[in-house]
């Protein structure tokens, strides 16, 4: 396969560092290889930090990577149940006492105390991996702000310590899908039945295999890495401007996000998408690749309306509203193909930072963009996502440049 590097370069350099602020970025690298793992594109251009003399953005720029991180764990716990150590089935119930007695939030009394009740169902692997467990993310729900006032509570998951993992469910596990902590439980369990710290667990079995070597959990533990660190930008509501502000970054975390607690640089994570996208068995069997990229949720209409909604732009701004999806233990799984680019049954997800990635399994093909955005959902980065990923296919068809 050829792609023609030019165009690919030229459309990152239109969107980086604009004459339009509103219509720039100060950084984004991008990177495709083949089924063969080889890669294909990889380039990155624009400013990795706001000082007089800032660093430039490479594809060794280390970047929080916010939701990217939900991959790696889902990788961990294929590991761990490829080792028989337990099963994706599995009464979690069983293997932490947390989950043993989690209840769900039905609702609120006249007084405001919160009515809760017994689960029927355990909570597993599988549904902690695919949001349909009940847990959702604490701090934006409602009901959850609410319930933690009339318990005075304290901590949220946003805290990143075990406490703040523990609340009610919302349903009953396995009967809808809410987007939610299910990573963070997962990472947790790998830590229970490995015996390891997650920073440990995956150094040993996933960065250090792959060659990922400025991967971690733990950036303040790791000074050469946090030097290369970019430094995250946030875009002004009112003017569309970009400026450094106050770092929302898991830097110190008492109980490691499997969700949302990883560092990377683009090169290194490209090497994660190429052994999943390929015959590589480096970090996984093909079965446990089957299973992880298969179509899991049975009635995805709550994940469909997630997707078609107010979330859409921040989650999958890549598709159409209204182009049918399903849920994997990886991501996002599209049930169609996309005009013009990745073919059904393709893989992918976000990041609140504004990273993408996905993993077309019938051509093998596999990409990420990264940048270091905030708000979520940014549209420069949905506008340059979507030419770069239609010119990567063009070139791939052999087609030329529009």
């Amino acid at each position: 396969m050829k792609v023609e590097t030019q165009e690919i370069d030229r459309i990152l350099q239109k969107y980086v560092g604009g004459e339009e602020p509103s219509k720039s970025l100060r950084a984004a690298g991008f990177v495709v290889k083949d089924k063969n793992g080889t890669t294909l594109y990889s380039q990155a251009f624009g400013k990795a930090t706001f000082d007089e003399n800032p660093n430039s953005f490479s594809s060794d720029t280390v970047c929080w990577v916010a939701s990217l991180t939900k991959l790696v764990t889902a990788v961990c716990v294929m590991q761990i149940v490829e080792k028989g150590l337990i099963g994706l089935d599995d009464d979690l119930g069983q293997t932490v006492t947390e989950l043993s007695d989690v209840k769900i939030l039905k609702g609120f009394g006249r007084d405001g105390t919160p009515i809760l009740v017994q689960k029927t169902k355990p909570i597993t692997l599988r549904v902690l991996l695919t949001h349909s467990s009940g847990f959702c993310y604490d701090f934006f729900d409602p009901a959850m702000v609410k319930w933690s006032a009339a318990v005075n509570r304290t901590t949220s998951s946003a805290t990143r310590t075990l406490e703040g993992l523990i609340f009610p469910l919302k349903f009953e596990p396995g009967e809808s899908w809410m987007y939610g902590v299910g990573n963070d439980w997962a990472s947790r369990i790998v830590e229970v039945v490995s015996g390891q710290s997650f920073e440990t667990y995956a150094q040993e079995h996933v960065f250090g295999p792959l060659g990922m070597k400025s991967s971690t959990f733990l950036i303040n533990d790791h000074p050469e890495l946090a030097k290369r660190r970019a430094a995250v930008a946030f875009r002004s509501p009112l003017t569309g401007e970009l400026a450094a502000g106050e770092d929302p970054g898991h830097l110190d975390p008492k109980q490691i996000s499997g969700g949302a607690g990883l560092f990377t640089t683009l090169e290194d994570y490209a090497k994660l998408l190429g052994a999943l996208g390929s015959d590589d068995r480096t970090i996984l069997s093909p079965e446990s690749k089957q299973e992880l990229f298969r179509p899991q949720i049975s009635n995805p209409k709550d994940l469909q309306a997630f997707c078609d909604g107010p979330f859409h732009d921040s989650i999958c701004p890549e598709f159409p509203r209204g182009l049918p999806v399903n849920y994997t233990l990886a991501g996002e799984v599209n049930l169609e193909d996309v005009p013009g680019k990745r073919s059904s049954g393709s893989v992918m997800w976000s990041g609140y930072t504004n990273p993408h990635w996905w993993i077309d399994r019938k051509t093998g093909i596999v990409g990420t963009l990264f940048t270091q955005i905030l708000p979520a959902g940014d549209a420069v980065v949905a506008a340059l996502y979507d030419e770069l990923e239609l010119a990567m296919y063009r070139s791939l068809r052999g087609e030329g440049s529009e």
